[in-house]
C-alpha cells in the first residue's frame, strides 16, 4: 500500500479510525472493565502491525510462505 511509504494520508486514516471506534465503544459501554479489556486487546491487535517497526515481521510464523 502506498509503495511502502510510511505515514501517508491513507495510512493515517486507517490508523485513526480504529482509535475513534475504540473511544466510542468504550464510552457507550460506560468503561465496563470486561468490555474495556476486550476493546483494548482488539485495538492493539489492529494497531501494532501497522507500526513501521513491524514492517516485514512475521509473528508466530503466520503467512511465512
Amino acid at each position: 500500500m502506498d509503495y511502502g511509504l510510511q505515514f501517508t494520508s491513507s495510512r493515517k486514516f486507517l490508523s485513526i479510525s480504529p482509535i475513534v471506534l475504540y473511544l466510542l465503544a468504550s464510552f457507550y459501554t460506560k468503561y465496563d472493565a470486561a468490555h474495556f479489556f476486550i476493546n483494548t486487546i482488539s485495538l492493539l491487535s489492529v494497531l501494532l502491525p501497522k507500526l513501521p517497526q513491524f514492517h516485514g515481521v512475521r509473528l508466530f510464523g503466520i503467512n511465512k510462505y
